[in-house]
Parts: structure tokens; C-alpha cells; sequence
């Protein structure tokens, strides 16, 4: 008895795009089929199970014998890339993704590419596993089937579409856009159902969103990238969840980029989520919430209750001549002691300047320093030290939080990347003045 195959309810949105809903409720994702003249390709595949409906619908709108060009994939994540195996065996066609996507593939947990769902529950349940099992966590394989795909080239050779970087969710997401009609397949870079909202989810309602922010990687980024869609002036939004948006489609992303300019992550960035300082500008000012709480952290180094390697820097102000405080990492490597500005240009380093480095360097003990300024070439390796002061190792998720955040860089940087970086990021050399260094 032959099964009958599942129903493929697809709709066309675009002259030669349709879109195929697989799965349900919360959990449904969307699938796309594009044409190109006598090429066709599959966008994202769906949750594991899903390629009987998925080729059915192929087989509906191409003929049962018609083959994709290739299965194109906005980024790794289950929801979009769990069928790609069956699919690709199935027709025989290469997976295409990001190169920045590709150390995803192995579907291992890497700190690097973590996001807070990973943090809070995958990584510590992984680190719950014994040793000889950590290096076989498999969550789908698909090393053997994706290859990388050039950003710059129309994608599978589909000469209408153009392949649009979108990293934040994950470090090699991306979108898919048609110049011509201004149709945007944006994965999860822009959805059109409130996924960021427990009663939005539960109502299904429909607006335009971000990436969900419990699974994405680097929220800066995916805030750049809807930066970068409205940009495009969409005329349809084909996202991975939700329904198309067609209705003054560029207006209203427009307007949703600028909304969410400054979201409550930023505002309380340094406090409940991480500080960006990787802009390439001389000065990176830290969230005012985190400037604010400045006063608690030297309260704390005071009190002997920071890490040992938190100080209080104290400096005169350049124009008033009155104290100003901040905390900072001490960082120790050959026997020496360093301060690294990660704001860059930033107050107290104006004022150590204008001060010829006279300052006071406390923890639980004050002591006065002069601050001697490290020339570009010397700063890498004190960078690294910072990234791996207190035992850190390149596989610790505050080590690769630290070096993506603070400096742009891979957990375990080479020395070409650290070279680039450091340029933007000031060191001093702290010289105790008639002390050794507080131990």
C-alpha cells in the first residue's frame, strides 16, 4: 500500500515566489520556492520531518521530475535547515550558506556562535555530560552536505536574485533579494509575527520583529541588518515566521528600524547584556545605565568583593581638576601590569593624557602610578591577555563573549586580527610609584 503523500498548501506571493507554511502554531516555519527563467531553487527547509511535504509541493509547481538548482539556506538554525539532508539526498543538490555559517554545519554547541537560549540551558546541560561524550553532541550533522556559497554572486546562478549578509541572529545569516520588484527573503533577520512577546506569540499577531532575542547571537548586528533591509526598500517581506508583508512594506520598515534604534538590550547593555565596543570610531561611550552604575563597582573593589584583577582608576579631570573615578580590568602579562580602553578615546584616557599619566590606582589598597602609553605594535598580546586573564581559556563562553563584543575578534584571534583591532584600543603601562603591585 502506497502512502499518500502529505498536503503541500503553498501560495504564490511574487511573480515566480511562493511560499509553503510547514508545521504548526509557534512552531511552523516558512519555506520558499523561487524561479528564475528555466532555474528554480528551494529557500530554507523546514524542521526535521518536513521533506515529504516540501518535495511535494516541488513536485506540484515544477513537475515530479524537475530538480532545484539548489537548496539555499538563511541560516543553520533546526527550524530552517531540518530537512536539508533528506532534500539534498533526495534531489541530489548542493546546500548553499554563508562561509561564516559553515562552523555551524557539524550542529555541535560552540561558545562562539552561542546565543542566550544556548548560555543558560544547551551549554550548561552540555557541560553536564561526561568528557568522552561532550565532543559526540550531534544535533544534525550537515557537514557533508552544505557547501559555502559567494556572497557576491547571484546565488545557484539564479541571475535575478542577489544574496544580502545579514549577521546577528547567526554570524552567517542572510537574506535573499530581488532587485527588480524589491521581494526580500529575509529569514529570520525580519519576521512579521510578534515573536519577542509571550501574549504576541500566544495571539499570533502580526507585525514586523526582529529575530527572536532568546536565539540570537549578536543583537548589534541583527539591529545593523534591519538597518540594512529597509535600506533595500522592500516591496514584499517574505520572512521565516509569519505571514508576507505587502502593505507600504519599505515605509513601515523604515519605521521599525528606527523604533528599535535603541531597544531595552541596549539600554541595559553592561548590566543584563553585553556592551558593543566594536565600532571603529575613537570613542565608544558605554550604555548610561552602565555609567551610572559606576559608583557600585567602586564600592565593591573597595570592599576587597570584585575580582582581584578589578581597579578603580583615579585620575584629575583635565578641565575641572576634580577626581573622576572609573572601573577597570587590570591586566597582568610578562610581570607588568596594563589598563586597556575599550571605549577607545574615552574620558579617563583623555585625562591620564593631560594628567602626563600621574594617577591613583586602587583596589582594596590605593596606590599612586604613572601610566605609560603602549605603542600599536605592543598592544596584541596584552589584548590576548586580557581575553584569557584568569585562567580563561579560548573555549570559555567569557572569553568568546569578551572577544566578539569588546574587540570584534574570534575567541582565539590570530595575530593579523589582534593587529587590526588594537589600533582602536588604547593600553597604559601601570608603573607603581615607590611600591611593588598589590599581589
Amino acid at each position: 500500500m502506497t502512502r499518500a503523500r502529505p498536503p503541500a498548501e503553498y501560495v504564490e506571493i511574487a511573480d515566480g515566489v511562493w511560499g509553503l507554511t510547514v508545521g504548526q502554531g509557534m512552531l511552523s516555519s516558512n519555506v520558499y520556492f523561487i524561479r528564475d527563467d528555466s532555474r528554480w531553487a528551494v529557500v530554507d527547509a523546514g524542521w526535521p520531518g518536513q521533506q515529504d511535504t516540501i518535495a511535494a509541493a516541488a513536485d506540484d509547481l515544477f513537475g515530479p521530475d524537475a530538480r532545484p538548482a539548489a537548496i539555499l539556506l538563511t541560516h543553520l538554525h533546526a527550524d530552517h535547515a531540518g530537512s536539508t539532508r533528506e532534500l539534498a539526498r533526495r534531489w541530489n543538490v548542493p546546500v548553499l550558506v554563508h562561509p561564516d555559517e559553515l562552523p555551524m554545519a557539524p550542529g555541535k554547541y560552540l561558545p562562539r556562535y552561542s546565543n542566550p537560549l544556548d548560555r543558560w540551558l544547551i551549554g550548561p546541560l552540555v557541560r553536564l555530560l561526561p568528557a568522552r561524550l561532550y565532543a559526540r553532541v550531534d544535533v544534525g550533522d550537515l557537514s557533508a552536505v552544505v557547501e559555502s556559497l559567494d556572497p557576491a554572486a547571484a546565488p545557484a546562478g539564479l541571475a535575478q536574485w542577489a544574496v544580502v549578509p545579514t549577521p546577528g541572529h547567526t554570524p552567517g545569516h542572510v537574506a535573499y533579494h530581488r532587485p527588480s520588484d524589491g521581494v526580500v527573503l529575509t529569514g529570520d533577520a525580519v519576521l512579521t509575527i510578534a515573536v519577542n512577546s509571550i501574549t504576541g506569540m500566544m495571539r499570533h499577531r502580526a507585525e514586523l520583529n526582529g529575530p527572536p532575542r532568546y536565539t540570537t547571537w549578536n543583537s548589534t548586528l541583527a539591529a545593523r541588518s534591519i538597518d540594512r533591509l529597509a535600506a533595500l526598500e522592500p516591496t514584499v517581506i517574505a520572512p521565516g515566521h509569519g505571514r508576507p508583508w505587502t502593505v507600504d512594506t519599505a515605509a513601515a520598515l523604515r519605521a521599525f528600524a528606527q523604533r528599535i534604534g535603541t531597544p531595552p538590550t541596549r539600554r541595559f547593555a553592561g548590566l543584563i547584556g553585553p556592551v558593543d565596543y566594536t565600532a571603529p570610531v575613537r570613542y565608544r561611550p558605554g550604555p548610561v545605565l552602565y555609567r551610572k552604575l559606576q559608583p557600585v563597582g567602586w564600592l565593591l573593589t573597595a570592599l576587597g568583593l570584585s575580582p582581584r584583577y578589578a581597579v578603580v582608576l583615579e585620575v584629575p579631570g583635565r578641565q575641572t581638576g576634580v577626581i573622576h573615578r572609573t572601573n577597570l580590568v587590570r591586566v597582568s602579562r610578562d610581570g607588568a601590569d596594563y589598563l586597556v580602553s575599550l571605549a577607545g578615546e574615552s574620558e579617563w584616557v583623555r585625562n591620564v593624557r593631560a594628567a602626563n599619566g600621574q594617577v591613583v590606582v586602587g583596589g582594596r589598597i590605593r596606590r599612586a602610578a604613572t601610566l605609560a602609553e603602549v605603542p600599536d605594535a605592543d598592544r596584541p598580546e596584552i589584548i590576548r591577555a586580557y581575553l584569557s586573564r584568569a585562567g580563561r581559556t579560548g573555549r570559555s563562553w567569557g572569553s568568546h563573549a569578551e572577544a566578539r563584543h569588546y574587540f570584534g575578534v574570534a575567541a582565539e584571534p590570530g595575530p593579523d586580527e589582534l593587529r587590526r583591532a588594537a589600533r582602536r584600543y588604547p593600553v597604559f603601562e601601570i608603573h607603581y610609584r615607590g611600591q611593588h603591585r598589590e599581589p
